[in-house]
């Protein structure tokens, strides 16, 4: 009778996961049709045996357990499952984490374990009684029949996970599997060919988890509101096989198609939801549970590569965890990780579990069950899973507790939503066939992510604001569907053109190299346009056929070499990102509190162990690796990126960076501010083209280092595939300044950074400890290239930039906006056709090939580097129609400047500036690693600088100086009561004038308050809100600064006493021109002695211009030999330096330091003539043994020969003098009232009557702070000798400093200083040119020199000696009248003459006879 086959068959299922079900009551029932068991126990070990995962069953239960069987219609009418109310809770094993360092133990008993309950059903099956009246073929047909047409119906089923404090559940109101027909229709079908195809439907319904927090005691208080609420979505099963008598498919497809996917996380749920994702991590990359030996991490259940064996060598295979040994016909055979898992209920999902479903009256007349390895005897099937959704939503919300009127009323948990993230068209695809192939794609059509309601007590998107929807997002990426169209699902089951749903057998693409030419970047992108990526796995053996059964190998056979490969490619398109203050806020907010919890890592990093190899390598095994290494590739690649950065509307970052910084919050409440929009809202725009990244690392990184570490001279090729490389390429980077209009649209952008493209390379070694001992090997390399870099910006432009810096970097109490000036905005954003107020002149500033190398080793880091060239320029706009700009070079280098010290070069021919000129820098610096074992040696730095030539023209002080036009400005109207708003004006006010409120359309509750406006006047400029600093007594600051003197000593003395040095500056000429220089068209951009020398002959009314041409410095370390200053990395010195102080003497050498002047006419008078230095510099420190603190004594040694100084002089050129010396006088000291170059205080502004708090003052009118360290009442003259600090009044170190002082200073702080210094000058001339006031065209001379000049200075503890002496001194004229020489004046023209022994001439004679008569008295 049939009831003898099928009953057995359903009894199997039953009995193998129930606990104490009789066989007879279930035979009995079932022989009446229909079967009902009630309140059933599940057997919670033969699920955790089965699911092989580190979880435990708390409880399993069925409520209710109903079983039709329709035994007169068999072939026409399903067998009914129907499963009422079934709950199960897990948890996580105890001791999982651990389980993962001591092996696959658990694994080994798990698997035995499965093997010995699985067996079971089969031996209930061979028991079952033989009918000789049925045929064999009609049995087995009725049987397949029955199973392809089983229908399950699950009604109520409940999943419960808890771990620490989490509690996840997962309610799905009804589950229902059935067979459909080639329209997808509830039909009872059967494989018949010629399609030889078999359709299945899985409804789910319903669909409900939820993720709330218990207690201590396990309750929980509050339930947040679900994850995922009433989600219903449908499965679609697609089975296709060779031929009507397989038992297992060819071609498995199961697709799951869900039309909205709404998910909602609460603040309190985001730190479980992370823990959760962490777990599926670390359960995919087998970092926790009792599998990690079988488990794999490429995802194709591959035995090799969770073994840890290396391609080409020779293994144990009893190494590979505890399923090898599997005894043949054991379901558990391809118990290999979480792949394998997923594997192993293939059968179970296509009904065909064990081989169960074979004829059992064909295997009783075989009698061969039990020897025949049936898991050989197939090919592996294809398997294609996917996801597909049209429509999903992230929604983040913050929770607020409200309590009732009562007290003892129960507290009541609200929810608002705040941020919103939605994902159009989104696709899950995974396609393998057995372990040869496995690829994955995921992709998005469109995503974006939106603001809502309240965040941080600021009301910026209530409904009462009545803002846009674009206002509201701040992500968009891709394309939308209505534009898209349904081109996610091609080629889905859900797809009406597909192949399957045609009656045609789909292809599958399962050769590497044919999918990469058929899924590129552009297919993807075509497809999607949001986000694209790829994972394909691949493994090929050596003669190439990747389809080979890699499952065959036996524990005496010889592992096959095979060939892996793994590329992820990432495609993310169009990208755009507005961050403003309330897209920064909520990100920050949700980064806080995914940060809130305390919970333990899954796994935590083990250090580094250096494990003996066991096996010998020989010739064959270093040959296979020569011949192919296993990679991991990554691929990322980011097209058309914009990010723009608006200037912060609010700012309450006090109360989140902390959080995020790892430290404690602020206490207190957060005092939210009363939003309004501010239009126009300015911003910061950065735009990329396209950003690749490339990333490698070994597939086998520990098995490969410990080998390859092991060789004596590892091959390059085996080197290269120690190291995880990467390769970062930006094309097309650009960033400029933009606006938010009033309508909400975007104004076109003004660039700052024109586009410029840029690389990065850089490797690092894999398991550092294995080559602790190879110091011949670099443990990091990186490689950085900057072809051409540009920066061009107005100073209203920079004045814009640094008030949208402030906005975020100064955070305030009250969170209040800071004020805008409306002129600023015009000025920056003018009009097409409006011409500007003033002259607003561009400064462009461009770096060209920048190239910088650094190389680690384990005993030293070096790097090197180049700069090919560096120019800054002014650009001034035409004045008129038809004027052409003006081009003001202001740097240039490299610059030829050897010549230039001397005038004569303006009447030479001058060789244009050659494209194949040398890098403007070349450096080379090594530094070894502190250590025992690597103090031998000292550092080297090898650096060479070209020249370079500045023009300090008035344009830059033009450009400096540019204020905003202050007429016709409003100030911004902030509601709430007058003193706060005069409060807010004083604290947080930023810029010149404040930006007028532009007039709104909608109705705000708040628009009727009233308000006390300001006008902010030139006088007072703004201040910047700034955090209080705790008050300072002078004497902590003094011992503060001892200590840091101290410290920056010691610091200075480690970094130079084994310094080898070479130092090569050639000269850099400056030009003071007293009027603008503009650039010739004729003459190359840029090119400043080019410029000037157009000037001197071509222009007669050439501007006044002084030239400082500074020295050419060289200075070497002691025994040290010229080097080329660009080495390759790394390298070594031919004489390191092995002592401390070994590398003194310095010898510094100064050479061609000149001054002159040029003035119209093509004249050109010297100041000083070409002068230079030979210097010696000693240093040697000693630690003595009764210095308790350990401090050095010093001893400075400083030799100085100056070459004969000549200078000369004349009324132009005093002119000169003097007009630059009040140009730049009167810029220095607008740019002190305007507060540009002054250090912004940290401290605000002490009230009235109250005593500072600390001795640096701070202006109310502090307006842009800015990094330079010039003090506010600094003269723009030069500091005297004597002068060590500015004496300013109200600076605590106004006292008068002498250097005796100052040296028992430091010595008292840092060790006892000996400093002895001398200088040697040969000759000082110094020539006086003058017109005779008494006699036309006469000219006067006066000349004054010393000779044998010599100083030096003797510092000791106990006493300061400084010596000076002077060999003689004389003051000389003469007169050059017309058509004369020049001669000697009156009285042989001596003025003064100061000598060991007089001379004395006629002059005396003359002298007493003028005395005699009186005319010395007139």
């Amino acid at each position: 009778m049939l009831e003898s086959y099928v009953t057995p068959l359903l009894m199997s299922y039953v009995n193998k996961y129930i606990k104490n079900l009789k066989p007879s009551d279930l035979q009995l029932s079932l022989w009446g049709g229909d079967v009902v068991l009630s309140k059933l126990d599940l057997k919670l070990d033969v699920l955790e045996q089965e699911l092989k995962l580190p979880f435990t069953f708390l409880s399993g239960h069925i409520h209710e357990l109903r079983i039709h069987v329709p035994w007169t219609k068999l072939g026409s009418e399903a067998v009914v499952i129907t499963i009422n109310t079934m709950e199960c809770i897990l948890k996580l094993r105890d001791g999982a984490q651990d389980d993962h360092e001591s092996g696959s133990s658990s694994t080994s008993r798990s698997a035995s374990d499965s093997s010995k309950a699985v067996a079971k059903p089969r031996r209930l099956q061979q028991a079952a009684p033989s009918d000789p009246d049925l045929p064999p073929g009609y049995v087995q047909s009725l049987i397949r029949r029955v199973v392809n047409n089983l229908n399950v119906v699950v009604n109520n089923l409940i999943l419960k996970y808890v771990e620490d404090d989490i509690v996840l559940s997962v309610n799905i109101t009804s589950a229902e599997c059935y067979t459909v027909d080639d329209m997808w229709e509830r039909a009872f079908m059967d494989i018949a060919a010629p399609e030889l195809v078999l359709r299945k439907v899985i409804n789910f319904a319903d669909c409900t988890v939820c993720l709330d927090k218990r207690n201590a005691s396990g309750k929980i208080e509050f339930y947040q509101d679900p994850l995922l609420y009433k989600c219903s979505f449908r499965t679609r099963l697609h089975f296709t096989y060779d031929n009507i008598n397989s038992k297992i498919p060819s071609v498995i497809k199961i697709q799951t198609m869900v039309e909205s996917l709404k998910l909602s996380l609460t603040d309190q749920q985001l730190p479980m939801f992370i823990r959760i994702l962490q777990l599926i991590i670390a359960l995919y990359y087998g970092e926790m549970g009792g599998n990690k030996e079988g488990e794999r991490e490429e995802g194709s259940g591959q035995v090799r590569e969770s073994g840890g064996s290396v391609p080409g060598m020779d293994v144990d295979m009893e190494s590979q965890g505890p399923n090898v040994d599997i005894q043949p016909g054991s379901p558990e055979d391809m118990d290999q990780g979480w792949m394998s898992w997923a594997w192993s209920f293939v059968p179970a999902i296509v009904g065909e579990d064990d081989e169960f479903e074979e004829d059992p009256y064909q295997q009783r007349e075989m009698g061969s069950i039990s020897n025949r390895p049936h898991h050989h005897a197939h090919k592996d099937p294809i398997v294609s899973i996917g996801f597909y959704c049209t429509k999903a939503s992230i929604t983040f919300k913050l929770t607020e507790t409200h309590s009732e009127s009562s007290y003892y009323s129960p507290q009541k948990v609200k929810s608002r939503e705040v941020l919103c993230m939605e994902q159009q068209g989104i696709t899950i695809e995974v396609l393998m066939m057995g372990e040869p192939f496995f690829d994955c794609q995921i992709g998005f059509v469109g995503c974006r992510a939106l603001c809502s309601k309240t965040i941080m007590g600021v009301r910026d998107f209530e409904e009462n604001i009545n803002r846009s929807e674009e206002d509201a997002v701040f992500f968009s990426c891709g394309d939308s569907l209505s534009s898209k169209g349904m081109t996610y699902l091609t080629n889905s089951l859900f797809d009406y053109r597909s192949p399957e749903n045609n009656g045609v057998r789909a292809e599958f693409i399962l050769e590497a190299t044919s999918h990469k030419e058929t899924y590129t970047e552009i297919a993807g992108m075509q497809r999607f346009g949001a986000f694209y990526m790829d994972y394909l796995y691949t493994m090929e053996n050596s003669s190439g056929k990747g389809s080979q059964d890699f499952s065959v190998v036996g524990m005496e056979e010889t592992v096959p070499v095979v060939k892996e490969t793994s590329i992820k490619k990432l495609v993310v398109g169009p990208l755009d990102v507005r961050l403003h203050s309330s897209a920064v806020h909520r990100i920050l907010k949700m980064i806080t509190c995914a940060m809130d919890h305390e919970y333990e890592p899954y796994c935590k990093p083990q250090p580094e162990t250096i494990e003996e190899s066991h096996h010998s390598t020989n010739s064959e095994d270093i040959s296979s690796l020569e011949e192919f290494i296993p990679t991991r590739l990554t691929c990322l690649t980011l097209l058309q990126v914009s990010v723009t950065v608006f200037m912060a509307e609010f700012n309450l970052l006090q109360a989140l960076m902390p959080v995020i910084m790892g430290h404690k919050a602020a206490p207190g409440p957060v005092c939210a501010p009363l939003f309004q929009p501010v239009r126009p809202l300015p911003s910061v725009q950065f735009k990329v083209e396209r950003v690749n990244v490339e990333h490698s690392v070994p597939m086998y990184a520990p098995e490969l280092v410990s080998t390859i570490s092991s060789l004596n001279q590892p091959s390059d090729n085996l080197l290269h595939h120690c190291y995880a490389h990467i390769y970062l390429k930006v094309f097309g980077f650009q960033a400029g300044l933009t606006c938010q209009n009033s309508s909400g649209g975007m104004l076109p952008l003004i660039p700052i950074i024109p586009s410029f493209s840029t690389a990065l390379y850089g490797k690092q070694i894999q398991m550092p400890a294995y080559w602790s001992k190879r110091s011949s090997v670099p443990t990091t390399e990186c490689i950085f290239e900057l072809p051409h870099f540009t920066v061009q910006a107005t100073r209203a432009q920079t004045l814009l930039l640094q008030v949208i810096c402030q906005s975020w970097t100064h955070s305030t109490i009250s969170g209040t906006p800071p004020t805008l000036s409306e002129s600023l905005l015009n000025e920056v954003y003018r009009a097409p056709g409006v011409k500007p107020l003033g002259p607003s002149p561009t400064l462009e500033g461009s770096v060209q090939n920048l190239e910088l190398k650094f190389c680690s080793r384990a005993t030293v880091k070096c790097a090197s580097g180049t700069l090919g060239a560096v120019k800054v320029c002014a650009r001034t706009p035409g004045s008129g129609e038809g004027v052409k700009e003006k081009l003001v070079p202001l740097i240039q280098g490299p610059s030829d400047t050897k010549e230039l010290h001397m005038s004569r070069w303006l009447n030479e021919i001058r060789k244009p500036e050659s494209l194949l000129a040398p890098d403007l820098l070349a450096f080379s610096v090594l530094v070894p690693l502190q250590g025992d074992s690597c103090r031998n040696s000292g550092a080297v730095l090898l650096v060479s600088i070209q020249g370079i030539a500045i023009n300090m023209d008035p344009v830059f002080c033009t450009w400096l100086l540019y204020q905003p036009y202050r007429g016709g400005s409003r100030q911004k109207n902030h509601p709430g009561p007058a003193s706060m708003a005069k409060r807010r004006e004083d604290e947080m006010s930023v810029g010149s004038t404040p930006l007028a409120k532009q007039p709104s359309n909608q109705a705000s509750d708040y628009a009727s308050s009233p308000v006390k406006s300001k006008t902010v006047t030139e006088s007072r400029p703004l201040s910047i809100p700034m955090k209080v600093m705790p008050d300072t007594t002078p004497g902590e600051t003094q011992t503060s600064s001892e200590e840091r003197m101290k410290e920056l000593i010691a610091h200075v003395w480690d970094a130079v006493k084994r310094l080898t040095l070479q130092l090569e500056l050639q000269s850099c000429c400056m030009f003071l021109p007293n009027d603008s220089l503009p650039s010739p068209s004729t003459i190359i951009s840029g090119d400043i002695p080019g410029t000037v020398r157009s000037w001197y002959h071509n222009q007669a009314s050439m501007p006044g211009t002084l030239v400082i041409c500074l020295p050419q410095i060289s200075v070497l370390s002691a025994g040290h030999k010229y080097m080329e200053p660009l080495q390759e990395l790394p390298f070594v010195v031919n004489k390191p330096i092995l002592e401390e102080g070994d590398a003194f003497p310095w010898t510094i050498s100064l050479s061609q330091f000149s001054v002159y002047t040029l003035l119209g006419q093509q004249r050109s008078l010297s100041l000083l003539e070409p002068m230079g230095c030979t210097s010696t510099l000693a240093v040697t420190s000693h630690k003595p043994q009764t210095c308790s603190e350990g401090r050095h004594s010093f001893v400075v040694c400083l030799h100085v020969d100056l070459q004969p100084v000549h200078i000369k002089c004349s009324n132009p050129q005093v002119q000169l003098l003097y007009e630059l010396l009040l140009s730049w006088s009167s810029t220095w000291a607008r740019l002190q009232k305007h507060g540009i170059l002054r250090q912004t205080s940290n401290i605000p502004e002490p009230p009235a009557g109250a005593a500072p708090s600390s001795p640096v003052r701070s202006s109310a009118g502090t307006a842009l702070p800015d990094t330079s360290t010039c003090s506010p009442s600094a003269d723009f003259g030069s500091p005297t000798e004597g002068d060590s600090v500015p004496t300013a009044d109200n600076s605590p170190f106004a006292d008068t400093v002498t250097l005796e002082q100052k040296t028992s200073n430091i010595g008292g702080t840092s060790g006892k200083v000996s400093l002895w210094m001398q200088w040697m000058l040969p000759k000082v001339t110094v020539k006086l040119f003058a017109p005779d006031p008494t006699a036309k065209k006469t000219e006067i001379c006066v000349i004054s020199e010393l000779e044998d000049l010599s100083a030096s200075v003797d510092v000791q503890d106990v006493y300061t000696k400084i010596k000076c002496k002077v060999g003689s001194f004389n003051i000389d004229h003469y007169i050059r009248r017309p058509g004369h020489d020049w001669h000697s004046g009156h009285y042989e023209g001596l003025i003064l003459q100061c000598k060991e022994t007089a001379v004395y001439g006629g002059w005396c004679s003359e002298l007493r006879q003028l005395w005699r008569s009186g005319a010395l008295l007139h």
